[in-house]
């Protein structure tokens, strides 16, 4: 199914409840915050092409009962900022592939991932800067849970040429014990020298005498869990300006998260 979908100033909200394929053209040249909100899908294929000073933030919240494959691209023209945000705290595998392409100066952005993973959750995720006085940041936090298997793969790439760019990336990822697998691989691809590059990684387990101290406190494992995941998950509520949308997803975390541990 192919579908065009023009964004309009402000804030609007997109609905995915589909049993084929799906292919989204963005067109997206303005001030917009876009809501994704993914029932079901077989795959999603994303295509947008930012230009104009367009200034567009999208949140993709997933609530999918089966595996979906995406498949994403962007092209960020001058002058414009893209800011995207994965919300996948479901019970289905998801295998994701994003690529960004910074083409014009002064071209920025933003790709966010915050993750509860207790099945299988692969990620790849590239920024490349094509031209001088670009920025591209990559920030991915993680919680992974019994027998989950998550991997993410970030590159920041600035081409030869790109100079006076800026290409940062900072991958974390959470887990209660070692029936888990967090695969994290960080890559700077550089071919200029006059640059601002970084990456800063993370992997491990809570403190077991953290947990235990909790639970005297009188809660059970479960809940343990759940108020900790909900806390290092809960910011991606946060990523579109829009109180009553950030009202309900702090409700949909807390709600999903508590689901997920407990089971």
């Amino acid at each position: 199914m192919n579908t065009e979908l023009i964004l309009k100033e402000g804030f609007q909200e997109y609905i995915v409840d589909t049993d084929t394929d799906i292919y989204l053209n963005i067109i997206a040249n303005k001030t917009s915050d876009l809501l994704i909100r993914i029932i079901n899908a077989k795959s999603i294929s994303i295509f947008s092409d930012i230009n104009n000073e367009g200034n567009i933030t999208i949140l993709f919240w997933n609530e999918s009962n089966n595996k979906i494959l995406f498949n994403e691209k962007y092209e960020v023209g001058s002058n414009s900022d893209l800011k995207i945000a994965y919300g996948d705290l479901n019970g289905a595998d998801i295998e994701r592939s994003t690529v960004v392409n910074l083409n014009g100066p002064n071209a920025s952005s933003l790709v966010k991932s915050a993750t509860l993973c207790k099945n299988k959750k692969h990620y790849s995720i590239l920024v490349n800067s094509r031209v001088p006085y670009t920025n591209g940041n990559i920030e991915n936090y993680s919680v992974v849970l019994d027998g989950g298997n998550y991997k993410m793969d970030a590159t920041g790439k600035i081409e030869k040429g790109a100079y006076k760019s800026e290409s940062h990336q900072t991958s974390r990822s959470l887990s209660f014990d070692e029936n888990q697998v967090s695969t994290i691989i960080p890559k700077l691809i550089i071919d200029d020298n006059d640059v601002m590059a970084s990456h800063a990684t993370s992997v491990g387990r809570v403190d077991d005498n953290q947990l235990m101290y909790m639970q005297s406190r009188g809660l059970t494992l479960s809940q343990v869990m759940s108020l900790i995941s909900t806390g290092y998950l809960l910011p991606i509520a946060d990523f579109i300006n829009n109180d009553e949308l950030r009202k309900s997803l702090r409700e949909n975390i807390e709600r999903m998260v508590e689901v997920e541990c407990s089971i």
